[in-house]
């Protein structure tokens, strides 16, 4: 693939991505943080925003470098597979925290969600190391963000 069409077609996956996380959370994102007790390790909101930058500058690289990639098909599909996968969950996640306001469901989904991260990695691993190694960021976040799913669903009980 080309340079700007790979460029394009990465844009635009991070963008639709994006768009659905933003519709699936709703409009009550500030209202409901409000009502929420939180570990005392929790990061202000604003912070959340540019995590969430840096989750899309990294699936953007990633989409990019798989698109850009000529070698193994097979591989390729596997993680272009992998990571639309891991962008879905990371959408529905928002409606499941955010509009269904269940954390014993987020945390429990989310979970599970890292594993889907490491068979990305390994994937890419196979033909792109860099494009692998840029996941590692989020990897150390995922470790967070586990912990902290975890300590909000033990502080809000009535919101299970």
């Amino acid at each position: 693939m080309s340079v700007i069409s790979a460029i394009f077609f990465s844009l635009g996956i991070c963008v639709v991505s994006a768009i659905l996380e933003g519709v699936l959370a709703g409009k009550n994102v500030k209202s409901f943080f409000a009502k929420l007790q939180f570990p005392s390790y929790s990061a202000p909101l604003w912070v959340w925003y540019i995590i969430g930058v840096v989750y899309y500058v990294i699936c953007f690289f990633i989409l990019y470098r798989i698109f850009r990639h000529d070698g193994d098909a097979l591989l390729k599909y596997a993680a272009l597979s992998l990571l639309l996968v891991m962008m879905g969950v990371n959408a529905f996640w928002n409606y499941v925290f955010f509009r269904a306001q269940n954390l014993f469901l987020s945390f429990f989904a989310f979970a599970f969600y890292p594993l889907v991260a490491i068979a990305l990695f390994v994937c890419l691993l196979q033909f792109d190391k860099i494009a692998a190694w840029s996941l590692v960021p989020y990897f150390v976040y995922l470790l967070y963000a586990v912990r902290w799913g975890y300590g909000l669903w033990k502080l809000n009980p009535n919101l299970r």
